[in-house]
């Protein structure tokens, strides 16, 4: 990797990976003419989104490996075998370094369904990778190198921030920061939602709930003011955030996100003991 612009293929287009992508072009780190992907015949709206970067998109994997020199594999985890076993029959050299973000699949079995040459790193990024505001972790393996885990951190903190693991607390990762997009939104559209009873028109509900979900979580990044600290400075006497909040308790509001976060732990977990090849 002399250039400083990277060759980055991707084994399956979907929308993690077109918001890798994106993010990667937008940080300076790759551009579209460097990058190339595979996805299945039938997911030409994937195949269509990678051209519109600029990038080569292709309906088979070997020549993804041939091409790059990180291999992010982006399919589901029953796909991964399939689209491993592919690379692991031919004679392509796959000395590369892979990224995998299929949920489940670990770095063990990830270096069996691989040639013995290939060196692999499990990552857990989520959707915001789009706008560089990712949370991400990734777990090294076996085979890696103190350079491949400084490419993988370069390539996570160029779209938001990058945290090195061990592989156990991946399924906890993935149930609250890649889940946790989803509950955000719910959030979002909630706090909205009661703006409108209340009166706002929709489109000022939306934009001062996102700017107050995106205002609050900064508050808590940059000053590392434990969260309930700053809960009570808005909270005031018999005031208004008082009554709010009590109203949350009373509805079981921090149980609900609590158990969201079990609950997605626990398929994590089904699915990381399953073999993906069935």
């Amino acid at each position: 990797m002399t250039s400083n612009l990277l060759k980055i293929g991707f084994i399956g287009g979907g929308k993690m990976a077109q918001a890798l992508a994106k993010g990667f072009i937008s940080a300076g780190l790759a551009k579209g003419e460097t990058m190339i992907s595979s996805c299945h015949p039938s997911d030409l709206a994937s195949a269509k989104a990678f051209k519109e970067l600029g990038a080569e998109s292709l309906f088979e994997n070997v020549p993804v490996v041939q091409k790059s020199d990180i291999v992010v594999v982006s399919v589901k985890p029953s796909v991964v075998p399939v689209a491993l076993g592919d690379i692991k029959k031919s004679e392509v050299k796959a000395d590369k370094l892979f990224l995998s973000i299929a949920m489940g699949v670990t770095i063990k079995q990830l270096e069996q369904l691989l040639p013995h040459e290939s060196r692999v790193v499990r990552v857990m990024p989520n959707t915001p990778a789009l706008v560089r505001n990712a949370a991400s972790v990734f777990v090294t393996g076996s085979r890696t190198t103190p350079e491949d885990a400084q490419v993988t951190q370069k390539l996570l903190k160029s779209v938001g921030t990058c945290e090195q693991v061990t592989e156990n607390f991946l399924d906890a990762v993935t149930a609250l920061s890649g889940s946790g997009p989803a509950y955000i939104y719910v959030l979002i559209e909630a706090l909205a939602d009661g703006g409108v009873k209340m009166g706002l028109p929709r489109d000022l509900a939306y934009r001062l709930a996102s700017q107050t979900v995106l205002g609050a979580a900064q508050m808590v990044r940059d000053t590392k003011v434990h969260p309930g600290v700053l809960k009570d400075d808005v909270t005031s006497p018999a005031g208004s955030t008082a009554a709010g909040l009590h109203f949350l308790e009373e509805k079981g509001f921090r149980a609900a996100v609590i158990g969201a976060v079990q609950a997605a732990t626990a398929r994590c977990r089904e699915v990381s003991q399953s073999d993906p090849s069935k």
